[in-house]
């Protein structure tokens, strides 16, 4: 049997919710007790991801007008296997960063994952989108974003590395 895979754009203030419960489950049992790459992650910086002042933060953001941040249910026949939170900064170079990227524990190891990003690139490149960028939180996402063509390209202001997919290698040409 064929699974349809679909990318759902939340908008109503129940979908909002839904991602708040699953991102801050992602982030206990996923990104917390496993991050091994990047800047630590202390109990000032921990308690930051789950203020209300970083979710207000974050929903100002998904509610702005100019480089609007997306927040996208993952669904396979219509039930739900993961999120991802992106902006594509069309009114600067058109760098799409990757906030948050989960596949729910349920569905992970059946290439799922991949599937999805690359509906999210069909997206983001409809959209404008000249290049993918993220961070890395361990060794089991490096692994995943590099076999999707994503190289370490330099570190940002906060000492975090930063890895680059070029969808149009022309562009990021000197």
């Amino acid at each position: 049997m064929n699974s349809e895979l679909s990318l759902y754009q939340v908008k109503l203030k129940e979908e909002v919710e839904f991602f708040w419960e699953k991102r801050d489950q992602y982030m206990k049992e996923d990104i917390i007790p496993n991050c091994t790459l990047g800047n630590p992650l202390d109990e000032e910086v921990k308690k930051w991801f789950f203020s209300r002042e970083y979710k207000d933060h974050i929903m100002n953001l998904f509610n702005r007008n100019q480089d609007q941040l997306n927040i996208l249910l993952f669904r396979k026949n219509n039930e739900y296997v993961g999120f991802c939170v992106y902006v594509t900064y069309i009114s600067e170079d058109g760098k799409c960063f990757i906030v948050d990227y989960c596949i729910d524990f349920n569905y992970r190891n059946q290439g799922l994952g991949k599937q999805f990003f690359y509906l999210l690139k069909d997206k983001v490149i409809a959209e404008g989108a000249k290049y993918f960028a993220l961070n890395l939180s361990n060794e089991n996402n490096r692994r995943f974003w590099k076999s999707l063509g994503f190289e370490k390209a330099y570190t940002d202001e906060y000492g975090e590395d930063v890895y680059l997919n070029r969808i149009n290698m022309d562009f990021m040409e000197n």
